[in-house]
């Protein structure tokens, strides 16, 4: 009976090392593409960090140089081992966190990095009487920014365009149904939130035809209301005030105001969306957004 246990024992020993803990490929780059598979490690780590150090020596022999590892959170008990072989943390989602190494020793790193730069988008929402909606957020991002006036809009979730995006804030925001036009504006910025950059687009837009104007205010809002494009002028702010950081409570930034009349203006160019095709498969077909001679007319 005895004899029976160790020969059971010695075939889960030998099933749990054969089972497979990685899976791999190769890229176009002469990079190596990693999965971590969770039931595997569960079961074994010491397993995974053993195949793991001889394939990077196998890699090594190869003349591979970016290795890129993926450990899906039910396999996060990888992470140390991984760490311990040298690699580094590339990105995380709530799924997962891609780990990375390079393996040449006399070059830098060229291994891209993960997305730094996040997108936002605001409306110039007018009515049919040439008013532009004005929101006041709840909490502002900056204390002297806190009351002042603004456009409606935020930041763009995977797979919106500029237009999807900012028609969904002002519906979320303020209830109005309106639908984007055309682009007039772009403002990159850098140094945000974890070291984000950020790219804001103004769009035109108009709100749909037979749709309520009447504002239901959302909870992320303090107010908002119709402005005459004279009273949001009259309510410009100096460039002083902002850099003293002085209250902008009830006040319209001069950078605001510029993207505004830049918006209503009917002269000059325009920038407008159109769908292409692209080799590249994805979900949606990209947006290709190009200057036009008019604003006139245009849609995006």
């Amino acid at each position: 009976q005895r004899l029976l246990v160790s020969e059971n024992e010695s075939m889960a020993a030998m099933n749990m090392h054969s089972e497979k803990l990685m899976q791999f490929s190769f890229d176009n780059y002469g990079g190596v593409e990693i999965e971590a598979l969770p039931s595997a490690i569960a079961a074994n780590s010491q397993a995974f960090a053993e195949e793991l150090r001889r394939n990077i020596d196998e890699w090594k022999t190869a003349r591979k140089r970016g290795l890129w590892l993926k450990i899906p959170l039910a396999a996060a008990a990888a992470v140390p081992t991984a760490a311990e072989q040298g690699f580094c943390f590339h990105h995380a989602l709530p799924e997962y966190v891609m780990m990375t190494r390079w393996l040449p020793v006399d070059t830098a790193s060229q291994l891209p990095l993960y997305g730094f730069t996040q997108i936002g988008v605001g409306g110039v929402v007018t009515n049919a009487a040439g008013r532009v909606l004005m929101v006041q957020e709840r909490v502002s991002p900056v204390p002297h920014l806190q009351g002042s006036w603004k456009l409606p809009g935020g930041l763009a979730d995977p797979g919106e365009d500029f237009c999807d995006t900012v028609a969904r804030e002002v519906r979320e925001e303020t209830g109005i149904v309106a639908t984007g036009r055309r682009v007039s504006s772009l403002r990159h910025s850098h140094g945000y939130r974890f070291g984000q950059g950020d790219i804001y687009a103004v769009v035109v837009m108009e709100t749909a035809e037979g749709s309520s104007e009447k504002i239901r205010i959302s909870d992320e809002l303090m107010g908002a209301r119709w402005m005459a494009p004279e009273e949001i002028e009259s309510r410009i702010a100096p460039s002083s005030s902002s850099e003293k950081g002085a209250s902008l409570d009830g006040k319209v930034t001069e950078t605001n105001w510029k993207v505004i009349k830049q918006a209503l203006s009917r002269d000059g160019p325009s920038i407008v969306g159109t769908r292409v095709k692209t080799s590249r498969p994805t979900a949606k077909m990209p947006m290709l957004y190009m200057a036009t001679e008019s604003a006139a007319g245009s849609a995006a």
